[in-house]
């Protein structure tokens, strides 16, 4: 490359490029002249290069200086900018896109506030997708910038040429640092982005009147309708032709028109770019929106008139304002008679006080009482305030958001909610949240997180396909005529005992486990792992399939459970007893916990055994840890959990379970021998929740919108943290009892993914894939870090084992086999929940078919090289199972957020009335286990011994750092978001460092 060599010293004129004389060059504006001389000129130095090792420039650096930056677009410094995205929790279950797109994929990129690009996907590095943008740059993407996603829009061939300008590292390298493809090799791919976007806005003016009526269209009166971007396009622009398939080009532009209607068209920003489905909500709900919207409208103008005149005959002349009004009127009302009984203070309201000394004689929920009516025009404005506070459904919508607003500031009652100064929006969802309690219409403990609309529970409107699901599932319970397609496949485990280890008051039983010792070997065992059987008895078509794959999983709160399959199916016909069918994945392991042998068939069980863990460990003579560290409130709970009477055991029975415990030892020292950890759970708190003193759990009383309703009396909250015996860190080097169940529950999903794997079955593996977040490859990491701090310490510091999960690498779920190396297992699926988890039920399907062939043919299934057989051989294709875990995934994460959100929304209930209320004794201060530092928002830490999360204030004279220990006082709590918010005192300890 040519460059123009200036000694900074020298006494000698330098000469003047005749370039920038050309007369010519002044016709053009002065950044494109700088444009042309820096593509004739300059070129990227070799630091640039370092992560560009295909360059072709590579080690031939004749110019250190850098190509011009680009506009503010979507595509700009993607890596650069951390305000993007919801973060995911390190624990979370990802599903990386980069394993589903293919190169020639097309996909939308956004940021708020910067206009959508297009860009097409190149190739993974990591778990980075890497990506070439109509705007001519090279983009390091994450999910969350990816909206959309168009498979096959481009051919990979073309992209070829582009592959050896583009990066090969992902750290420290952004498109700003000016190093991008030539223009000439770029162009084709660029031409071919900009001519999809011209295509969809032509499609979009043609079929305008369709698309922009698209709502109308689509939507039901009164149930949501869930519909993918191509079932929509298919619907809006097939004219009724089945064989027409939407382009990439219609695609865009269907979702250019649903996208200016988020209200109308929901989906979930979490798992949209994956699923591209919307729901589409209920014309009924849009009405209402649209309606109480307007009201407030005419009520502010109302309002504004007045303000402006002293002719009170104007008021009332829109019937809008005197609905808002009369219902402002209302709500003072029944919020004055609320705060006669419940405080409203600190940004909530308090427990109940109107009768104390009832409280005290009879703890709990005592009952509840109806009021006022709500009159139809109250009830929208409430079904709007609710759609506002409990579903979210205004998120992004400021003209919404100020319209809620509107009516919290007309009650007059809210101005100065927070007595103590905290940081509360006086008008934000909180006081929202405050107003539907204290008008009556939801209970002054109600749970956000169970109406998150993407759970698709019962507290959220009905879809119209479960409507059909449940009625269908209802008239099938009458004759369900379940018919077992594994009939002649089945063993009869005869007398083998078959223990199933739960606690006593458990409904569900999906798995039990019983071993027998190896003839002539006493250092073998076969351990069997019973497993609940539903799939042998309906197909995946069948209603009940429909009704678990919507829930996809059972939810559960220490309030209450929402089951995955109706309890009439699975306790009366399923669920593990004398007498019932299963599916057993059997192993046969030695003494160092190595498998030897595998086996999984079909059976039925004669004798359970059921015994608590409790018991298991009174059994194996395990020593009681002692009592946990406990928070109640409310009252002591007595439940008699025992639905039973303890198990009397015979000699055999107690060896077996002797049996179990030293299999149990075995399996985890092989696991950890092929490097498989334990997690500690010390930063998370047990909570339990009961109406009275021994009833667990409360009655649903879902949101009144007919009456104010007021509940006397407040649930009792059980909070349980650590025993006086547990160990601090992460990272767990034993097991005991309580972890026998867990060994054996990993050994059959590691028997089941060996078995698929062998087999090529398509099913949804588990697995980990490196984590650009790691500080070294694990390997490294080994050598240099884990081991010189063990052998220095003999444990490690927090931040280590943190670093070394990080290093272990992020779980994602496949179609394909991927090692799990937190577990320690070349391939690995859950399959021994399938009453509870419809993944499983999927793999109980694929076995269930592929053992069916081989034992109708007499040879080892081998599914790849059979999946062009014109009779699919089993229920699930490669494609259609990467189908199902694109829209599982995301599903499984918001289960399992939510059950996180109501553990923390019940634990920190606890503490504000223990905090706030003196129901139950606090220390002045606590302990705080530093957990992540974040000098922006606050640093997370728990509190040592309750297991409970906190957020630590920034303070100039404190500097946290991973594992420290503080002592720490609370400052305030934030019901709403479930923060509980502490002040540092003092630094207790801080981890020492190898």
């Amino acid at each position: 490359m040519a460059t123009s060599q200036i000694a900074l010293n020298s006494p000698v004129q330098p000469s003047i490029d005749p370039a920038l004389l050309h007369p010519s060059r002044h016709k053009l504006p002065t950044r494109q002249q700088l444009e042309q001389w820096n593509e004739q000129f300059g070129g990227p130095d070799e630091l640039s290069l370092s992560a560009f090792e295909n360059h072709p420039a590579h080690g031939d650096i004749q110019n250190n200086m850098s190509k011009l930056s680009f506009g503010s677009k979507a595509d700009e410094d993607l890596e650069g900018d951390e305000q993007m995205g919801e973060h995911e929790d390190e624990d979370d279950e990802l599903v990386t896109i980069g394993l589903f797109l293919k190169p020639g994929d097309v996909v939308e990129l956004s940021m708020p506030g910067r206009e959508p690009v297009l860009a097409v996907f190149v190739q993974q590095l990591g778990l980075t997708s890497q990506f070439y943008s109509v705007n001519g740059r090279w983009v390091h993407s994450k999910q969350g910038y990816i909206s959309f996603a168009m498979p096959g829009a481009i051919n990979p061939a073309v992209l070829h040429p582009l592959i050896p300008y583009l990066p090969t590292k992902t750290e420290g390298v952004l498109p700003k640092d000016g190093i991008q493809v030539p223009r000439d090799l770029g162009a084709p791919v660029q031409d071919m982005l900009s001519q999809l976007t011209e295509e969809s806005e032509r499609i979009y003016r043609i079929n305008a009147p369709v698309l922009d009526t698209a709502y109308s269209t689509l939507a039901d009166a009164a149930r949501t309708r869930m519909m993918t971007l191509p079932q929509i396009a298919k619907t809006l622009l097939g004219k009724g032709d089945p064989t027409w398939s939407p382009s990439p080009s219609a695609l865009l532009a269907v979702r250019k028109a649903l996208k200016h209607n988020e209200f109308r068209f929901r989906s979930d920003v979490h798992s949209q770019r994956l699923t591209n489905i919307f729901a589409i909500r209920p014309k009924v709900d849009v009405e209402m929106m649209e309606t109480v919207h307007e009201w407030v409208r005419d009520y502010r103008e109302d309002e504004a008139a007045l303000a402006n005149t002293e002719d009170t005959g104007q008021l009332n002349r829109s019937a809008g304002a005197r609905y808002i009004r009369e219902f402002v009127t209302k709500a003072q009302r029944l919020i004055a008679e609320s705060r006669k009984g419940r405080q409203s203070n600190h940004g909530f309201v308090g427990p109940d006080r109107s009768q104390v000394s009832l409280a005290q004689s009879l703890p709990g929920i005592k009952t509840t009482t109806l009021g006022e009516d709500f009159t139809k025009t109250d009830q929208q404005i409430i079904n709007f305030l609710q759609a506002w506070v409990l579903m979210d459904q205004f998120a992004g919508m400021p003209n919404l958001h100020s319209a809620c607003a509107s009516i919290l500031h007309a009650t007059g009652c809210y101005n100065n909610i927070d007595s103590q100064n905290k940081p509360f929006p006086v008008m934000g969802k909180s006081a929202g949240q405050i107003l539907l309690q204290e008008i009556g219409v939801t209970t002054p403990f109600e749970n956000r997180a169970i109406y998150n609309e993407n759970l698709m529970l019962p507290t959220v409107r009905l879809s119209r396909n479960l409507e059909l699901l449940t009625t269908k599932a209802e008239l099938t319970r009458r004759s369900p005529d379940f018919q077992d397609a594994m009939a002649d496949m089945r063993r009869d485990w005869g007398p083998l005992a078959v223990y199933c280890i739960d606690s006593a008051g458990a409904k569900e039983i999906d798995d039990g486990v019983s071993i027998e010792r190896v003839h002539g070997n006493l250092s073998q065992y076969w351990i069997h792992v019973h497993v609940a059987n539903p799939t042998a008895f309906f197909n995946k078509s069948h209603v009940l399939s429909g009704l678990a794959a919507h829930m996809t999983e059972s939810v559960y709160t220490p309030e209450r459970a929402f089951a995955m399959l109706p309890s009439w199916a699975s306790q009366n016909y399923f669920s593990l007893a004398n007498n019932r069918p299963v599916i057993t994945f059997s192993a046969r392991i030695d003494d160092s916990g190595n498998t030897l042998e595998t086996k999984i068939q079909h059976g039925i069980i004669r004798r359970v055994v059921s015994i608590t863990p409790d018991e298991l460990a009174t059994y194996l003579d395990e020593h009681s840890p002692g009592e946990a560290k406990r928070l109640v409130v409310g009252g002591e709970p007595h439940v008699d959990k025992r639905s039973r009477p303890s198990a009397r055991l015979a000699v055999e029975q107690l060896q077996n379970l002797r049996d179990l415990y030293a299999a149990g030892q075995a399996l985890w020292k092989g696991r950890q021998a092929a490097g498989g950890v334990r997690l500690g759970r010390l930063d998370k708190a047990e909570v339990a929740v009961y109406e009275k003193p021994n009833v667990e759990g409360l009655t649903w009383m879902q949101p009144s919108i007919e009456r104010s309703r007021r509940v006397v009396g407040d649930p009792i909250i059980e909070v349980r943290g650590e025993r006086p015996q547990d160990t601090g860190g992460y990272l767990v080097d034993t097991i005991n009892s309580n972890n026998i169940v867990e060994e054996m529950m990993l050994l059959a999903c590691r028997t089941a993914g060996s078995w698929c794997a062998e087999r090529n079955i398509p099913v949804m593996f588990r697995g980990t894939v490196d984590s650009p977040s790691a500080p070294l490859p694990l390997a490294q990491f080994r050598e240099k870090i884990l081991f010189p701090q063990l052998e220095k310490n003999g444990s490690l510091s927090m931040r280590v084992a943190q670093e070394y999960l990080d290093a272990l690498g992020r779980s994602i779920a496949h179609s394909s086999p991927i090692p799990h190396r937190i577990i320690g297992a070349p391939a690995y699926i859950k399959v021994t929940s399938p009453l509870r988890r419809f993944s499983d039920m999927i793999a109980h399907w694929q076995i269930e078919a592929a053992l069916r062939f081989e034992a109708r043919t007499g040879q080892k299934l081998d599914a790849r090289a059979l999946a062009d057989s014109p009779r699919p051989i089993l229920p699930f294709s490669h494609r259609q199972m990467q189908e199902s875990i694109i829209t599982l995934s995301p599903r499984e994460r918001i289960i399992k957020r939510a059950s996180t959100q109501s553990s923390e929304f019940w634990a920190v209930q606890a503490f504000i009335r223990a905090f706030y209320y003196q129901e139950a004794p606090l220390p002045e201060t606590f302990r705080v286990k530093v957990k992540r530092p974040d000098p922006i928002t606050g640093s997370k830490g728990f509190f040592e011994g309750y297991r409970t999360n906190v957020i630590l204030s920034n303070s100039p004279t404190a500097e946290y750092q991973v594992g420290d220990c503080w002592e720490a006082k609370i400052n305030y709590i934030d019901p709403f978001k479930s923060h509980i918010h502490v002040d540092p005192i003092r630094l207790i300890h801080r981890d020492e460092e190898t």
